[in-house]
């Protein structure tokens, strides 16, 4: 065979396999939200649709994760793929593109859901975390531990942090290879990577010696340093501000924040174990609770002056979540009681639908839902009234978005669909 010849077939093998893909993609959409008219019709506007590139007959997505203009998905051969969404300026990304695709790690093994920061991507996977470049994907370093976390790594301001059961939350420098800009940090990391015994031995000794508790030391390292937990957690720290926040399974709310003279370290006792993940919005915290409590709690300033309860409310019924806000609205799933708005200012009732499901989203005039049935369902935001009911299809992988005002929908096979509110700009 000629190398025309081969060439030619090569090129026919592509249109077909892209043929294909295109006519599975089109079928995967075909009656749910994600078709054009559909969306429409349900006062919804389909932004892009993206095939994430990998093997999804071996694989299956595993995390999506709604970052400020980026998502990620995570599959289980190791891939990490980050698409744009936020509105194109000119030379940038249109929203739907795939930035990068990135492979870590082996295939299998536990991963966790990524963190995403300003300028880092962090993946805890087996006892490993990864610290990528947001724009391009490429590894700006990799470090590893004696135990694998049981949540994700976030990113704050110029540190990662990554609980571990044995040391408490582990602090990480975003840049190792550089001074932290919130420090003067006159302490630069070594070129030689520590080993685990030398890492351990420093977990124990900062234990020993008093953990990151509210002093910062004038000269910051930027040696990895244990802060105290506090009590053990199951979900992935939070940025807030400049810091991190996080909440024990006991109901044990710590923020750390650094201030012009010093970090700061703030604890708040729920009086029971969290609901689901909270929310934070700019200086406001709202966390729901086992007990059937809802709060608000707020920053008395942005440099970490303490957290005060702004107001705190008794919902009708348990709650299977945490809350979701927008605008002046928080929304809560009430378990079988269903669903229930309140004013995110004063935690006034604002209306409580009979509905039952699991709030996904908050789009313009619509709380989508899943419901008890598989429905795709909406409620109107200002009323609680029972609006569409959809079929889902094939977009079975249930993402819930608490970052943005879209619908994410997204299917096993890895293709993503993102909804916005019908004339968005």
């Amino acid at each position: 065979m000629t190398f025309l010849m081969r060439w030619l077939l090569g090129i026919a093998v592509g249109i077909s396999i892209a043929s294909e893909v295109g006519t599975a993609v089109a079928d995967c959409l075909c009656g749910t939200a994600a078709d054009e008219l559909t969306a429409e019709r349900v006062g919804l506007e389909r932004e892009w649709v993206i095939q994430l590139p990998f093997d999804a007959a071996g694989w299956r997505l595993t995390h999506v994760v709604v970052g400020d203009g980026i998502v990620i998905g995570q599959t289980g051969d190791g891939g990490v793929h980050a698409v744009a969404t936020a509105s194109a300026k000119a030379g940038e990304p249109r929203p739907g593109t795939l930035l990068w695709s990135h492979h870590i790690g082996t295939p299998g093994g536990p991963v966790q859901p990524a963190g995403v920061g300003r300028s880092l991507v962090t993946v805890a996977r087996h006892i490993d975390i990864y610290a990528l470049d947001r724009n391009t994907g490429s590894t700006r370093w990799h470090d590893r531990f004696l135990h694998a976390p049981a949540v994700g790594a976030t990113p704050s301001g110029d540190w990662v942090y990554l609980p571990l059961d044995t040391v408490g939350v582990m602090r990480l420098p975003a840049n190792p290879r550089q001074e932290s800009g919130s420090a003067t940090a006159s302490t630069k990391q070594t070129k030689k990577k520590p080993d685990p015994k030398s890492k351990k031995k420093l977990a124990k000794s900062t234990a020993q010696k008093g953990r990151v508790d509210g002093k910062k030391q004038s000269s910051e390292s930027l040696r990895p340093i244990a802060i105290e937990a506090g009590g053990h957690i199951e979900q992935s720290p939070l940025a807030f501000g400049d810091g991190i926040l996080w909440c024990t399974t006991h109901g044990m709310l710590v923020a750390i924040e650094p201030t012009q003279t010093g970090w700061q370290r703030n604890e708040f006792f729920l009086n029971s174990p969290p609901a689901g993940i909270p929310v934070v919005r700019d200086s406001s915290i709202f966390a729901a609770t086992s007990t059937g409590d809802l709060a608000r709690l707020d920053a008395l300033d942005q440099g970490g002056g303490g957290l005060r309860m702004t107001w705190r409310v008794f919902l009708d019924d348990l709650p299977d979540d945490g809350p979701l806000v927008s605008g002046d609205r928080v929304i809560v799933s009430l378990g079988e009681s269903g669903i229930a708005a309140y004013s995110a200012e004063n935690g006034a009732s604002l209306w409580h639908s009979p509905m039952a499901g699991r709030v996904l989203a908050v789009s313009g005039d619509r709380v989508w839902c899943l419901d008890r049935v598989g429905r795709l369902s909406s409620l109107d935001a200002a009323t609680g009234e029972r609006r569409e009911r959809l079929c889902r299809g094939a977009f079975s992988f249930s993402v819930v978005n608490r970052t943005t005002d879209r619908l994410i929908l997204a299917s096993p096979d890895g293709v993503l669909v993102s909804l916005a509110p019908a004339g968005t700009d």
